[in-house]
Formats: structure tokens, C-alpha cells, sequence
């Protein structure tokens, strides 16, 4: 006769958390894992209940090598500048440990939802003159923001909490004449916009129907 009695779960220690969370932030470092789902996944790791919560966490990550810190690729800039333009990055690319970006009469725009860290902790430092510095970040991800601005404003709108072990961005520099903001958006409701938008425009603006 057949045994249908399950094995329980067994709980998870904060030790085993900690080892998962870790695991994680190597992952991502390699370049295996987006900062989007690094922030995600170390946010379900920090909540885990059972063991197997864990285990589905890290079931597509290769086997657990020895702790090391992967070298920063040699390609990978350190920032750019620019004068009388805009700074721009998003996409899929590497935020290295340190970058420094520059312009004049332009804004500084730095999404790094969908990029790879080279690091836990990264430090950007974005400075401009008559323009705003912008870093859009994912959920989870922790911002300690020391931006300063003169005839402007400071708004931290994301980053100000995290879960312990969470991603880490400093972000130093500051405008003159313009606005520092930190904020978050899915990437899932950026695409839902990007869809509603050509739908609204496949139908032709109100005053054209």
C-alpha cells in the first residue's frame, strides 16, 4: 500500500538565509542576474519560511562555488560626460563599483532596473549644471542619497528602505538649477504603459476620432 504521507517542511534558519542571499549577490555580480531580480529574489530570501522557499530561489544559479569578488571587466566605463546634452543609460548594461557622470545645460538619466552590478555596493556620483540627475532604480534595492542641489529639489522616492542584504547604490554629486530624484517603476508597468500608449495610437488621438 502506497505511503501518501508527506515529508514537512523544514524551516529555514537566518543562517541559511544569509548563505541564499549571498549566493545571490554572487550571482549577480557574474552577470547572471539583473538587479531587478537580484532586489526580488533577496527580498523572497529575506522572507523565506520553509527551506524549499530557499531552494526554488537558487534552483536555476549553477552549484555554489567558493565566495570570491569577480574582477570588473575591463570594458566596462567608469562614466562619461557631455556638454550642452543629456547623459543617458538604461537598458541591459553594467553598473561598475565606481562611475562618475558629467554634463552642462543637460540632464543625467540612469536607470539601472534592467542592468548588472559589479558589486553589493556601487557608488555613482552625477553632477550637472542646468539639468536634472534622475536614477531610477528597482524595488528592493537600497539608496543612501548625499546629492545636493542649489536652486532646486531633492526628491527620494524609492530606495529609502531595504531588506538587509539588498543591493546598496550611494549616489553623491548634485545639479545647479535642477532636481535630484531617485524613483522606482516595474519594468512590467513601463511595458503595460509602452503598450496602453501604441494601442492610444493605433486608435488615433480623441480629436482625430
Amino acid at each position: 500500500m502506497a505511503d501518501d504521507a508527506r515529508v514537512p517542511a523544514v524551516r529555514a534558519s537566518d543562517a541559511e538565509r544569509e548563505r541564499v542571499i549571498t549566493r545571490l549577490r554572487n550571482a549577480a555580480a557574474e552577470g547572471r542576474l539583473t538587479l531587478e531580480e537580484l532586489s526580488d529574489r533577496v527580498e523572497a530570501a529575506a522572507g523565506a519560511v520553509t527551506r524549499q522557499d530557499l531552494e526554488r530561489l537558487t534552483e536555476d544559479l549553477p552549484a555554489q562555488a567558493p565566495v570570491t569578488t569577480p574582477p570588473e571587466p575591463a570594458d566596462v566605463p567608469t562614466g562619461t560626460s557631455s556638454i550642452f546634452g543629456d547623459v543617458r543609460r538604461s537598458g541591459a548594461w553594467v553598473v561598475p563599483a565606481a562611475s562618475t557622470w558629467r554634463t552642462f545645460f543637460g540632464d543625467i538619466v540612469l536607470d539601472v532596473r534592467e542592468a548588472r552590478v559589479a558589486g553589493s555596493e556601487v557608488r555613482i556620483d552625477a553632477s550637472t549644471v542646468f539639468g536634472d540627475v534622475d536614477l531610477l532604480v528597482p524595488e528592493g534595492v537600497e539608496v543612501e542619497l548625499r546629492s545636493r542641489t542649489l536652486f532646486g529639489d531633492v526628491k527620494q522616492e524609492a530606495g529609502g528602505s531595504a531588506v538587509p542584504g539588498a543591493a546598496r547604490i550611494v549616489l553623491t554629486g548634485g545639479t545647479v538649477f535642477g532636481d535630484v530624484r531617485v524613483r522606482s517603476q516595474r519594468l512590467r508597468e513601463r511595458l503595460a504603459k509602452r503598450l496602453g500608449d501604441r494601442r492610444r495610437g493605433s486608435l488615433g488621438r480623441p480629436d482625430e476620432l
